[in-house]
């Protein structure tokens, strides 16, 4: 008698518990106006510029979007990028140490960083995270203005100052 009690009440309280958790909500559909995109934004708005109220909207950033993609390889080269193209850099990185890459552009009119960095962790055969192996962080640059830029990547500990850099990839990016 005692056991058939228990289940019932631990019948009771799964059923509780799990009440809602296979339904969807509907989310409110939003028309597009006339001279809007199918995104809500303005047509002709740049990406990342359309502001609803306190919100700004950012463009989805993936290796997909970028017309150019570098790696430590181009470190010394000069890239030349058309206004508006897209240039991805993926670098090795372990942030189990300590270490990170850190961007610093010359002319940040001619190039301009999109958003933040996208860590990637080591590819690994099993389920299971490889820990402490190094993985890839990429970072995307948007061509801003016609001009000339130097982007210099630093891969050190962000606290220490006065330190010379493990790595240091210099790129000259010219924007026609």
């Amino acid at each position: 008698m005692f056991t058939k009690i228990c289940l019932i009440i631990i019948a009771l309280i799964m059923s509780v518990s799990l009440t809602g958790c296979g339904t969807k909500t509907a989310s409110p559909t939003a028309s597009v106006q006339s001279g809007e995109t199918s995104q809500g934004t303005p047509a002709g708005t740049p990406a990342g510029e359309y502001s609803t109220g306190n919100e700004i909207m950012l463009p989805i950033i993936s290796g997909d979007v970028s017309n150019v993609t570098l790696d430590a390889m181009a470190d010394g080269t000069t890239q030349q990028l058309k206004k508006g193209e897209v240039m991805a850099i993926r670098l090795e990185s372990n942030p189990s140490t300590g270490y990170a890459w850190y961007a610093t552009i010359s002319d940040p009119k001619v190039l301009v960083q999109m958003g933040e960095p996208q860590y990637q962790e080591p590819a690994s055969s099993s389920s299971t995270p490889v820990i402490g192996a190094a993985g890839t962080q990429t970072f995307f640059f948007q061509a801003a203005e016609s001009g000339l830029s130097t982007l210099t990547m630093e891969y050190k500990r962000g606290w220490e100052t006065g330190v010379t850099p493990e790595k240091t990839v210099t790129i000259i990016v010219e924007v026609q």
